[in-house]
């Protein structure tokens, strides 16, 4: 049984902590046609003060710099309320701002293919996250769609020791389980699961187990749990639950993990993009992704009242209705990520 956090003397006020808080969203997916006015909305509203962007999930080289081009071009037209952000700093000045610092992230190294060099030309663009395996297996080991399990491949740990000497903090979210531990063990700074679900409550490849949260935050990494229906209940494809499902996963995690290793990583992006076609083309490639139904109803993605990228004060919320202190709230909020990240982008590269 979970135990949830005793009720304060003095409950926090959600919505002025939000508002004073660092908000680090460790995983957003709107894609590049998406980012107009309307998105940018979204975003004023969430509150987010930094974003780990997805800008690429399984392209090769070539396209997959050009979207980090074409979102520093877009990013351009929006006056400074969204800028590419490189650094630590830019988050202070995100905050101090009012602005949101964009971060160029990946969800697969298969840009990187088997040239190890790719890795720092992307990291000069500005690349500070990469998941290494999206779903399947590529040159640096096998995905979580992969039935073999089958680890890290040779290139794999030298492209761990790179990210690890540049400073491009490493995303587990789609590894398989031996790859994630191994990483996990191998890895000289913490690695991140920025958007999954917990095995404890759905029994799929694509969420984490028990033994992998353990190891990921023993060895100083941070979870984040992605604000998918299918990934928090058993039932999620069927019947769209409330968000409360998203506080008893997180209520679950803390008490495995502890408060200092679990990050806000959501893994939605602007609901326009979401497309009938779209969910079946995913359903086919990604069969294992409990994403959505077989009646493809996009309504069930997300849990009630978390399916736009304006939903983070719901995060918040639904954490000071637990009775988690303030200071804990912040950690959950941006705290753990600032640490973590000064411990990965600490490099002389």
């Amino acid at each position: 049984m979970t135990t949830v956090p005793a009720t304060q003397a003095h409950p926090v006020d959600p919505t002025a902590l939000h508002r004073e808080s660092v908000v680090f969203n460790a995983l957003d997916c709107t894609p590049l046609p998406w980012a107009d006015e309307t998105y940018l909305g979204k975003l004023a509203a969430s509150g987010v003060t930094a974003i780990n962007h997805a800008v690429s999930i399984s392209q090769g080289y070539d396209a997959a710099a050009a979207a980090i081009v074409g979102w520093r071009h877009r990013l351009a037209e929006t006056g400074g309320r969204v800028f590419q952000a490189y650094g630590l700093d830019d988050v202070a000045r995100a905050q101090a701002e009012g602005s949101v610092a964009w971060f160029a992230g990946f969800e697969d190294s298969k840009p990187v293919g088997e040239d190890l060099w790719r890795l720092e030309t992307l990291h000069q663009l500005g690349l500070r996250f990469m998941g290494l395996t999206y779903q399947n297996r590529n040159y640096a080991g096998d995905g979580s769609g992969e039935t073999a399990n089958g680890g890290l491949s040779r290139f794999g740990r030298a492209l761990v020791r790179e990210s690890n000497r540049l400073g491009v903090a490493l995303d587990l979210s789609h590894t398989g389980e031996r790859s994630t531990l191994e990483t996990i063990e191998l890895s000289g700074k913490p690695v991140l699961v920025t958007h999954a679900g917990l095995t404890r409550f759905v029994d799929s490849p694509r969420n984490k187990s028990d033994l992998v949260a353990r190891e990921l935050a023993a060895r100083g990494g941070v979870f984040g749990l992605a604000a998918k229906s299918g990934f928090l209940t058993p039932d999620g494809l069927t019947r769209r639950p409330g968000p409360e499902v998203f506080a008893d996963n997180i209520d679950y995690l803390v008490e495995l993990i502890g408060i200092d290793h679990v990050i806000v990583g959501t893994d939605v992006g602007d609901e326009r993009k979401y497309s009938r076609e779209g969910m079946a083309r995913v359903r086919r490639l990604y069969p294992e992704i409990p994403i959505v139904g077989e009646d493809l109803d996009l309504d069930r993605i997300h849990p009630e009242g978390m399916g736009t990228p304006a939903d983070l004060p719901v995060i918040t919320r639904l954490l000071a209705e637990r009775g988690y202190t303030a200071e804990d709230i912040t950690k959950v909020l941006g705290g753990n990520m600032h640490r973590v990240l000064t411990e990965i982008w600490d490099t002389e590269a």
